[in-house]
Protein backbone atom coordinates (compact mmCIF):
# COMPACT_ATOMS: atom_id res chain seq x y z
CA UNK A 1 0.00 0.00 0.00
CA UNK A 2 1.90 3.39 -1.03
CA UNK A 3 1.98 5.70 1.91
CA UNK A 4 4.11 8.57 2.86
CA UNK A 5 5.50 8.24 6.82
CA UNK A 6 4.46 11.76 8.53
CA UNK A 7 7.04 13.14 10.62
CA UNK A 8 5.11 15.18 13.54
CA UNK A 9 7.14 17.96 15.67
CA UNK A 10 4.96 18.58 18.76
CA UNK A 11 5.33 22.65 20.04
CA UNK A 12 7.06 22.64 22.96
CA UNK A 13 4.96 25.62 24.17
CA UNK A 14 2.13 23.89 23.50
CA UNK A 15 1.72 19.93 23.19
CA UNK A 16 -1.48 20.11 21.69
CA UNK A 17 -0.18 21.68 18.77
CA UNK A 18 2.44 20.05 15.90
CA UNK A 19 3.85 20.98 12.44
CA UNK A 20 3.92 17.82 9.98
CA UNK A 21 6.59 17.05 7.66
CA UNK A 22 7.18 14.40 4.76
CA UNK A 23 10.41 13.61 3.33
CA UNK A 24 10.93 13.86 -0.24
CA UNK A 25 13.03 14.88 -3.65
CA UNK A 26 13.47 17.62 -6.14
CA UNK A 27 15.23 16.81 -9.13
CA UNK A 28 16.91 13.76 -6.97
CA UNK A 29 17.73 16.00 -4.04
CA UNK A 30 16.58 15.44 -0.77
CA UNK A 31 14.06 18.29 0.91
CA UNK A 32 11.66 17.87 3.42
CA UNK A 33 8.48 19.76 3.53
CA UNK A 34 5.57 21.01 5.50
CA UNK A 35 2.91 18.58 4.35
CA UNK A 36 0.66 22.00 3.49
CA UNK A 37 -2.74 21.23 2.12
CA UNK A 38 -4.05 25.12 2.99
CA UNK A 39 -1.10 25.80 0.60
CA UNK A 40 -2.12 25.61 -3.46
CA UNK A 41 1.26 25.62 -4.36
CA UNK A 42 4.46 23.56 -3.32
CA UNK A 43 7.01 26.18 -1.81
CA UNK A 44 10.74 25.68 -1.44
CA UNK A 45 13.52 27.12 0.55
CA UNK A 46 16.02 29.16 -1.34
CA UNK A 47 19.44 27.32 -1.62
CA UNK A 48 22.27 26.81 -4.06
CA UNK A 49 20.75 24.45 -5.79
CA UNK A 50 17.30 26.62 -6.61
CA UNK A 51 19.19 30.00 -7.31
CA UNK A 52 20.56 28.02 -10.35
CA UNK A 53 17.11 27.98 -11.66
CA UNK A 54 15.53 30.66 -13.93
CA UNK A 55 12.78 32.52 -12.44
CA UNK A 56 9.59 31.71 -14.55
CA UNK A 57 7.40 34.74 -12.86
CA UNK A 58 6.48 36.33 -9.61
CA UNK A 59 3.85 34.38 -7.66
CA UNK A 60 1.69 36.86 -4.40
CA UNK A 61 -0.56 35.26 -2.13
CA UNK A 62 -1.47 36.27 1.70
CA UNK A 63 -0.44 34.46 4.59
CA UNK A 64 -2.49 34.23 7.94
CA UNK A 65 -0.44 37.75 9.08
CA UNK A 66 1.49 38.74 5.79
CA UNK A 67 1.20 39.17 2.12
CA UNK A 68 4.06 37.10 0.32
CA UNK A 69 5.72 37.75 -2.88
CA UNK A 70 8.07 34.68 -4.32
CA UNK A 71 9.57 33.82 -7.17
CA UNK A 72 8.72 31.49 -9.39
CA UNK A 73 11.02 28.03 -10.72
CA UNK A 74 9.88 25.25 -12.94
CA UNK A 75 10.90 21.97 -10.77
CA UNK A 76 11.21 19.05 -13.45
CA UNK A 77 10.94 16.10 -10.73
CA UNK A 78 9.47 16.41 -7.20
CA UNK A 79 8.63 13.15 -5.17
CA UNK A 80 7.31 12.34 -1.81
CA UNK A 81 6.78 8.83 -1.28
CA UNK A 82 4.37 7.81 -4.61
CA UNK A 83 3.28 11.21 -4.78
CA UNK A 84 5.13 12.60 -7.80
CA UNK A 85 4.93 15.75 -10.13
CA UNK A 86 6.83 17.06 -13.31
CA UNK A 87 6.90 20.39 -14.65
CA UNK A 88 6.30 21.83 -11.53
CA UNK A 89 5.43 25.56 -11.28
CA UNK A 90 7.17 26.21 -7.56
CA UNK A 91 7.36 29.22 -5.35
CA UNK A 92 10.64 30.16 -3.47
CA UNK A 93 11.00 32.47 -0.80
CA UNK A 94 14.86 33.77 0.30
CA UNK A 95 13.94 34.22 3.78
CA UNK A 96 15.91 31.74 5.71
CA UNK A 97 14.48 32.24 9.16
CA UNK A 98 14.28 28.92 11.27
CA UNK A 99 10.55 29.18 11.47
CA UNK A 100 10.55 29.41 7.51
CA UNK A 101 10.13 25.49 6.15
CA UNK A 102 9.61 24.19 2.09
CA UNK A 103 5.69 23.57 1.71
CA UNK A 104 4.63 20.71 0.01
CA UNK A 105 1.04 21.92 -1.79
CA UNK A 106 -2.35 20.94 -3.88
CA UNK A 107 -0.33 20.71 -6.65
CA UNK A 108 1.02 17.68 -5.83
CA UNK A 109 -1.69 16.30 -3.65
CA UNK A 110 -4.89 17.51 -5.49
CA UNK A 111 -4.97 14.64 -8.28
CA UNK A 112 -5.09 11.62 -5.62
CA UNK A 113 -7.11 10.11 -3.03
CA UNK A 114 -5.30 10.81 0.34
CA UNK A 115 -6.12 8.83 3.84
CA UNK A 116 -4.55 10.88 6.60
CA UNK A 117 -4.32 8.20 9.37
CA UNK A 118 -2.69 10.22 12.21
CA UNK A 119 -3.27 7.04 14.50
CA UNK A 120 -0.25 5.44 12.78
CA UNK A 121 1.35 8.68 11.45
CA UNK A 122 1.13 8.11 7.67
CA UNK A 123 -0.37 9.67 4.51
CA UNK A 124 -1.76 6.57 2.57
CA UNK A 125 -2.25 7.76 -1.15
CA UNK A 126 -4.51 6.10 -3.49
CA UNK A 127 -6.67 3.72 -1.48
CA UNK A 128 -9.95 3.08 -2.34
CA UNK A 129 -12.63 4.42 -0.47
CA UNK A 130 -13.91 2.17 2.27
CA UNK A 131 -15.77 2.58 5.42
CA UNK A 132 -16.85 5.94 5.95
CA UNK A 133 -19.61 7.06 5.05
CA UNK A 134 -18.50 9.79 2.06
CA UNK A 135 -20.01 13.39 2.13
CA UNK A 136 -19.49 15.93 -0.75
CA UNK A 137 -16.23 17.99 -0.40
CA UNK A 138 -16.44 21.61 -1.85
CA UNK A 139 -12.98 22.39 -2.97
CA UNK A 140 -12.22 26.25 -4.55
CA UNK A 141 -10.33 27.24 -7.30
CA UNK A 142 -7.24 26.84 -4.98
CA UNK A 143 -7.68 23.42 -3.54
CA UNK A 144 -8.94 24.18 -0.09
CA UNK A 145 -10.61 21.64 0.85
CA UNK A 146 -14.06 22.86 3.23
CA UNK A 147 -15.90 20.64 5.61
CA UNK A 148 -18.37 22.45 8.19
CA UNK A 149 -18.23 22.42 11.76
CA UNK A 150 -21.64 22.58 14.00
CA UNK A 151 -22.45 23.49 17.44
CA UNK A 152 -25.95 23.80 18.70
CA UNK A 153 -26.24 27.33 17.77
CA UNK A 154 -24.32 28.12 14.76
CA UNK A 155 -22.47 26.28 11.97
CA UNK A 156 -18.64 27.23 10.75
CA UNK A 157 -16.92 26.95 7.11
CA UNK A 158 -13.58 25.60 7.86
CA UNK A 159 -10.51 24.87 5.68
CA UNK A 160 -8.54 21.32 6.50
CA UNK A 161 -5.67 22.19 6.54
CA UNK A 162 -2.47 20.35 7.36
CA UNK A 163 -0.06 22.81 7.20
CA UNK A 164 -1.53 24.38 10.09
CA UNK A 165 -0.12 24.06 13.53
CA UNK A 166 -2.69 25.13 15.52
CA UNK A 167 -6.07 25.67 14.83
CA UNK A 168 -7.19 29.55 13.51
CA UNK A 169 -10.15 31.07 14.24
CA UNK A 170 -11.65 34.50 12.28
CA UNK A 171 -11.81 36.99 14.80
CA UNK A 172 -15.15 37.95 13.22
CA UNK A 173 -16.52 34.05 13.65
CA UNK A 174 -15.39 34.31 17.80
CA UNK A 175 -16.73 38.14 18.23
CA UNK A 176 -20.67 37.01 17.23
CA UNK A 177 -19.84 33.36 19.25
CA UNK A 178 -18.02 34.22 22.58
CA UNK A 179 -19.69 31.68 24.32
CA UNK A 180 -17.94 28.98 22.43
CA UNK A 181 -14.56 29.98 23.97
CA UNK A 182 -12.86 30.43 27.30
CA UNK A 183 -9.58 32.19 27.40
CA UNK A 184 -5.89 30.42 27.92
CA UNK A 185 -2.91 32.76 27.18
CA UNK A 186 -1.20 35.17 25.01
CA UNK A 187 0.75 32.99 22.13
CA UNK A 188 2.79 33.83 18.99
CA UNK A 189 1.73 32.25 15.29
CA UNK A 190 3.85 31.63 12.39
CA UNK A 191 2.36 32.05 8.82
CA UNK A 192 3.43 30.23 5.36
CA UNK A 193 5.87 33.04 5.08
CA UNK A 194 7.59 32.61 8.10
CA UNK A 195 5.69 35.73 9.75
CA UNK A 196 5.26 36.06 13.35
CA UNK A 197 1.99 37.20 15.22
CA UNK A 198 0.88 37.44 18.62
CA UNK A 199 -2.83 36.20 18.88
CA UNK A 200 -4.68 35.29 22.00
CA UNK A 201 -5.16 31.17 22.31
CA UNK A 202 -8.73 30.14 23.68
CA UNK A 203 -9.90 26.77 24.39
CA UNK A 204 -12.71 26.03 21.66
CA UNK A 205 -15.96 23.59 23.25
CA UNK A 206 -16.76 20.46 21.43
CA UNK A 207 -18.48 20.64 17.91
CA UNK A 208 -19.21 18.12 15.59
CA UNK A 209 -17.51 17.66 12.12
CA UNK A 210 -18.50 14.96 10.12
CA UNK A 211 -20.86 13.21 12.64
CA UNK A 212 -18.47 12.59 15.39
CA UNK A 213 -18.27 14.99 18.49
CA UNK A 214 -14.84 16.49 18.68
CA UNK A 215 -13.43 17.43 22.33
CA UNK A 216 -12.56 20.80 23.86
CA UNK A 217 -9.04 21.95 22.14
CA UNK A 218 -7.04 25.12 22.22
CA UNK A 219 -7.36 27.53 19.42
CA UNK A 220 -5.83 30.85 18.55
CA UNK A 221 -7.97 33.94 17.37
CA UNK A 222 -6.38 35.89 14.12
CA UNK A 223 -8.54 38.82 12.07
CA UNK A 224 -8.25 36.20 8.95
CA UNK A 225 -10.40 39.61 6.43
CA UNK A 226 -7.82 40.02 4.49
CA UNK A 227 -6.79 36.24 3.59
CA UNK A 228 -10.45 36.07 3.20
CA UNK A 229 -11.00 38.73 0.96
CA UNK A 230 -9.15 36.91 -1.63
CA UNK A 231 -10.96 33.69 -1.50
CA UNK A 232 -14.75 32.88 -3.13
CA UNK A 233 -15.66 31.31 -0.02
CA UNK A 234 -14.23 33.13 3.30
CA UNK A 235 -12.75 31.04 6.19
CA UNK A 236 -14.51 30.71 9.83
CA UNK A 237 -11.78 28.77 11.21
CA UNK A 238 -8.74 26.95 9.67
CA UNK A 239 -8.30 23.53 11.28
CA UNK A 240 -5.28 22.62 12.43
CA UNK A 241 -3.36 19.76 14.16
CA UNK A 242 -5.28 20.15 17.47
CA UNK A 243 -7.94 19.37 15.62
CA UNK A 244 -7.37 17.19 13.39
CA UNK A 245 -5.03 14.75 15.07
CA UNK A 246 -8.58 13.46 16.73
CA UNK A 247 -9.97 11.76 13.70
CA UNK A 248 -8.58 9.71 10.78
CA UNK A 249 -9.38 11.46 7.49
CA UNK A 250 -10.36 10.20 3.84
CA UNK A 251 -10.36 12.49 1.15
CA UNK A 252 -10.87 12.00 -2.43
CA UNK A 253 -10.11 14.81 -3.96
CA UNK A 254 -10.48 14.20 -7.53
CA UNK A 255 -13.92 12.85 -7.05
CA UNK A 256 -14.82 15.86 -4.34
CA UNK A 257 -15.75 13.23 -1.28
CA UNK A 258 -14.54 13.36 2.67
CA UNK A 259 -15.46 11.09 5.35
CA UNK A 260 -13.76 10.48 8.80
CA UNK A 261 -12.59 6.44 8.86
CA UNK A 262 -12.09 6.43 12.39
CA UNK A 263 -12.06 8.73 15.32
CA UNK A 264 -9.37 8.47 17.84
Amino acid sequence: MPIVPLIVELDAEDLQCATIFVDGFVEGKPYRFVLDTGASRTQLVADRFLDTLESKGEHRSQGVFSQMSQRIVLLQDVSVGPLRGTSIEASVTSDSEENVHSLLGMDLLRGHRLHFAFDREVLIVDEEPFGPDLRALEVDDRYHLYVEAQWPTTVASCVWDSGAGMTIINHEFWSKNKDLFSEVETSIGTDAAGIRGTSTTYEMRSMLIGGFQFAPHHVAVVDLSAANSTLARPMDIILGYPTLRQANWFFDVPQRLWGISRFL
